[in-house]
């Protein structure tokens, strides 16, 4: 199935613009899109008027403070969206240091805060970064994108299988 049928079965009305948002946002940030897409289902289930109790916004649950440092309309589908994607490329790099750990950071940053993870990856992050792997996968086996560059696709998988085997090990001590 392609991204935008994916995506139709959670917001029907606006899924041909959130698939082609996040392929040109990926694209031009050289993220795997089918990473993102397993973020902005967890954070929103694509629907742009989604408000967290935190008071985050829109398709990739934007905080306000954090829109306006990335210079994102949160009330607009793509600006939402890039916004949500160049957040996730910058936890991703802000990261680079932790080798296999890096994938496992940036969604505990862009969970939690970058400032949380002064310590280590906070265990109340365990479960978000355990469910995007989990949508990954289903995504993954389930949808096609096209017209992708193929940036970080295997390498995505590989670090997100390597990182979550990691945390079950840890888990289980």
């Amino acid at each position: 199935m392609s991204l935008e049928e994916y995506i139709s079965i959670y917001n029907p009305q606006e899924a041909e613009r959130i698939a082609n948002a996040i392929i040109d946002s990926s694209n031009r940030n050289h993220i795997d899109p089918k990473f993102v897409t397993a973020v902005f289902e967890l954070e929103s289930g694509f629907h742009n008027n989604a408000v967290s109790s935190a008071g985050a916004l829109g398709i990739a649950q934007l905080m306000p403070e954090t829109a306006a440092y990335l210079q994102a309309d949160p009330y607009n589908i793509e600006s939402n969206i890039d916004g949500g994607v160049r957040y996730l490329k910058e936890m991703k790099d802000l990261w680079s240091d932790k080798g296999i750990y890096v994938y496992n950071y940036a969604l505990a940053s862009y969970n939690a805060g970058a400032g949380n993870l002064a310590n280590g990856i906070p265990t109340y992050t365990y479960d978000y970064i355990n469910t995007v792997h989990a949508l990954y996968e289903k995504i993954d086996r389930t949808v096609t994108v096209e017209n992708v560059s193929n940036h970080n696709t295997i390498y995505t998988k590989k670090i997100l299988l390597s990182k979550l085997k990691q945390l079950r090990e840890r888990r289980s001590k």
